[in-house]
């Protein structure tokens, strides 16, 4: 049963007559089309019993108006939103309308109530569902993606050295992506010594690379707009023996979550153990999930923390990142993106694991 098909079955469950799309990852999904940036939303489906409509702004609309399986309408400043949902609603003769409650905001809410003589009914995550289990065309782009992220890595280290800045460092990496893929999926975290312990941080042109530093990167690239994620820790010069049992205990960590991830598992399970692991060798656990899906989003379903109950599938495609972040000293996360198959875990990710020194 193809996309479309398998989101009107779903519509007879929230007992609708169509489904307002306005999630850009999930445009992009039902109209393979690349391009869209879920901050600037210019592409919207109507996807109904019988019909599917694309709507699109002047801006973006010749990139798809010949967009199969799909009517195309253009928007401008005289022809909105709301009036071409009017015009399909009476067309298509709907009375109810299913919208993504994730993506519609408690103004717009109240903008298309106003506006359409229409039952609006919020929907929960029946595209997102969808995009759990990737097909073998899916897997493939993010196998790219995930290519073209470990060639960054072995790129990065060419570049180290004495003086050079984590924004510097980040921006070279930005570069190297852009130019070997689609795009980057996110921009590049770059952080040295102790600014590795602050797990979302912000490359700064201030801190410069010293002797006998440890670096922290976490990037990802894109492919046909499939995501990659990968993260990494390089010594500059020698590391302490107190770091070097930090990095086997996060290596260790990871290790044992891989082995645990298998079909019929959930993320709350699998995190669970690997904090448990983490805190029995007397270190704080992570306060970030263990890992998250990836795929047209950089963060999607399924997640891997603590009261994620869904099941883990074979096809699945997931981060598995423990770490261990000491304030003041250092912070070390491996990350690795991983395919659930009905063989156990394969990694995508194929940059080195073992401590890196240079």
């Amino acid at each position: 049963m193809d996309k479309l098909n398998l989101i009107r079955k779903q519509l007879e469950h929230y007992g609708s007559d169509a489904l307002f799309v306005s999630g850009q990852e999930n445009v992009t999904y039902l109209t393979a089309k690349a391009g869209l940036n879920s901050d600037e939303r210019e592409v919207f489906l109507v996807i109904t019993k019988k019909s599917a409509y694309l709507l699109a702004f002047s801006t973006t609309f010749a990139m798809y108006r010949r967009t199969a399986g799909f009517i195309p309408v253009e928007l401008t400043n005289q022809y909105r939103l709301s009036k071409a949902i009017i015009d399909i609603a009476g067309k298509e003769k709907l009375k109810t309308l299913a919208f993504e409650k994730n993506y519609v905001s408690y103004s717009e809410y109240i903008s298309l109530k106003e506006k359409l003589s229409l039952k609006l009914t919020p929907s929960e995550n029946i595209i997102e569902k969808m995009r759990l289990i990737k097909s073998n065309a899916e897997i493939e782009s993010i196998k790219k993606a995930a290519s073209v992220t470990d060639s960054a890595y072995e790129y990065a280290a060419r570049l180290i050295k004495p003086g050079i800045t984590e924004k510097n460092l980040a921006l070279n990496l930005e570069f190297f992506i852009r130019k070997n893929s689609q795009n980057i999926a996110f921009s590049p975290i770059v952080a040295f010594n102790q600014n590795s312990a602050i797990p979302h941080y912000l490359p700064s042109d201030k801190v410069t690379l010293k002797n006998h530093s440890i670096i922290l990167i976490d990037m990802g690239a894109k492919f046909l707009n499939y995501c990659s994620d990968l993260t990494r820790v390089i010594c500059f010069g020698s590391p302490s023996d107190r770091l070097v049992k930090l990095y086997q205990t996060v290596l260790t960590a990871q290790e044992n979550a891989l082995s645990q991830l298998t079909s019929g598992k959930t993320g709350d399970e699998i995190d669970r153990l690997t904090r448990e692991y983490i805190e029995q060798q007397g270190y704080p656990a992570f306060k970030h999930g263990l890992g998250h899906g990836v795929g047209l989003a950089i963060h999607e379903a399924p997640r891997l923390k603590p009261g994620s109950h869904e099941i883990l599938c074979e096809n699945m495609v997931v981060t598995v990142e423990p770490g261990i972040y000491i304030e003041g000293f250092a912070g070390i996360r491996i990350e690795d993106l991983v395919l659930i198959t009905s063989r156990g875990p394969k990694l995508l990710s194929r940059a080195p694991k073992e401590i890196t020194v240079i």
